[in-house]
């Protein structure tokens, strides 16, 4: 993957009390989950940190190949451990990173927010019947060693309450400010920067689908081009409660934090926003000028170097001004060979473009304090000739083609309805888009749309992990 370098890592001195080396061990087994979950409540408190498996933690020597399964040391298989014995359930990411050859998972540990992580329950117990590895109600803190230990001097516990005040106090500070001040509306420079990102991104992901249609095999190039001219471009701008832009600080640790709910909600085997760490696709920092304003951005999943040639082709960027954007061709634009269909978008498809630009509006304003509304903006393109269609080949009754080529439209959501009632978010988003195809009868999107009718939509493609926040 990644955007750990092991090598930084190994280097650093053995007093860092931010890193805790592991010699390869079954994360399945008891025990060791226990001690694991230590050492991870104990890295948060302290700030953060790093837990790198399959690596002597006496000579910081790496330890070479194993024999375990990679999965014991999976997103899912840590996680796990927290969601056993940790609170607050922070949201781990776990990198595989290659070093001289070998995979070595890397667990990148997020720093505690405004209360510290405890333990809730007690790991297995000894032939006296003491807890191992981890007591419940204990929180634990690196010490030298590096160890991680119940917490117990006063410079410590000074140490570990400032932090958590210090978080306390800014997010109490915006809500106070949020609820002294008077809402606006979002102001016409939010909305204008959102525009002319969504224009620049889409501009910029057509040009990236000609470069690869020249460098591909002609057999491919007529479905590169039109992946160029029909695609859905949706991104987000996050506004405070004056109509200001909110920034985004450190996209790429944010992004990465998220992606871990993501994959959880808003993955079909693919998700929006992506941080996928191969060389010609990686996450990279971009300046560039955007209505006028120098901005900053970090963009992924660019197209024109990949040597992988998929069903669709998706491009995202996040700048730090507080806008996201992610532009995608169209998955009903695929077909198997034989496959016979008039041009259409399936529900299916359409609710799972918007879910997955909510799903990751909602995740990043719960990381950032002060977002009181999220200003939605779809442009669909390409939609000339289309109709609506539950599959391939059966069009939604009383609907016809579409005569327009795109459709634009600004959607404002207030952050307490995308936060405590996501389907009504969503419903309010998906609608106008339904709306313009014109269906009627049972097939009326006023009528359909239900929370139960999403979901039996989401339930098509065979993945757990596409459902409703």
């Amino acid at each position: 993957m990644a955007s750990v370098d092991l090598s930084d890592l190994l280097a650093g001195t053995s007093e860092n009390l931010g890193i805790e080396f592991k010699a390869w061990m079954d994360t399945g087994d008891g025990e060791a989950r226990a001690k694991l979950a230590r050492h991870i409540a104990a890295l948060a408190n302290h700030g953060g940190g790093y837990l790198i498996f399959g690596v002597d933690d006496k000579t910081r020597m790496p330890l070479g190949k194993t024999e375990l399964e990679l999965s014991l040391f999976s997103q899912d298989a840590i996680t796990g451990i927290v969601k056993k014995y940790l609170d607050p359930r922070i949201q781990l990411l776990v990198e595989h990173v290659v070093h001289e050859g070998v995979t070595y998972p890397v667990v990148v540990v997020p720093p505690h927010g405004a209360r510290p992580v405890v333990a809730i329950a007690d790991g297995p117990q000894d032939i006296r019947h003491r807890s191992i590895g981890v007591t419940q109600g204990t929180i634990y803190i690196r010490a030298p060693g590096p160890e991680s230990t119940p917490i117990r001097s006063p410079d410590d516990w000074n140490a570990l309450l400032d932090r958590c005040l210090s978080h306390r106090s800014d997010l109490l500070g915006s809500v106070l400010r949020q609820s002294l001040a008077r809402q606006s509306k979002p102001g016409e420079q939010a909305i204008g920067l959102l525009r002319a990102a969504l224009d620049d991104t889409a501009q910029d992901f057509t040009a990236q689908t000609r470069l690869l249609a020249e460098r591909v095999d002609p057999e491919y190039r007529d479905d590169i081009l039109r992946a160029g001219t029909n695609y859905s471009s949706l991104g987000y701008a996050l506004v405070g409660s004056d109509g200001a832009l909110i920034e985004i600080p450190n996209p790429r640790a944010l992004n990465e934090r998220v992606s871990i709910e993501m994959h959880r909600y808003a993955n079909f085997g693919w998700s929006s926003f992506l941080p996928l760490n191969v060389a010609e696709r990686a996450p990279q920092v971009r300046t560039s000028t955007l209505a006028g304003e120098e901005v900053t951005y970090l963009e992924g999943m660019r197209v024109e170097n990949t040597s992988l040639i998929s069903s669709a082709f998706d491009y995202w960027r996040i700048y730090e001004r507080g806008i996201c954007v992610s532009v995608e061709s169209y998955r009903d634009d695929w077909r198997r060979a034989g496959d016979e269909a008039p041009p259409h978008l399936t529900p299916m498809w359409i609710l799972i473009t918007i879910h997955s630009l909510l799903a990751h509006a909602r995740l990043v304003g719960l990381e950032i304090s002060g977002v009181t509304q999220v200003v939605i903006r779809m442009e669909w393109r390409g939609l000339k000739g289309r109709m609506l269609a539950w599959d391939h080949f059966r069009h939604v009754a009383g609907g016809g083609t579409l005569a327009d080529d795109r459709f634009p439209k600004n959607i404002v959501l207030d952050w307490a309805l995308l936060r405590d009632s996501y389907f009504e978010a969503l419903r309010r988003v998906a609608l106008p888009f339904f709306q313009i195809f014109g269906n009627v009868g049972w097939f009326n999107p006023d009528d359909w749309l239900t929370r139960e009718a999403v979901e039996r939509e989401f339930s098509r493609t065979g993945a757990n992990t596409v459902k409703l926040l």
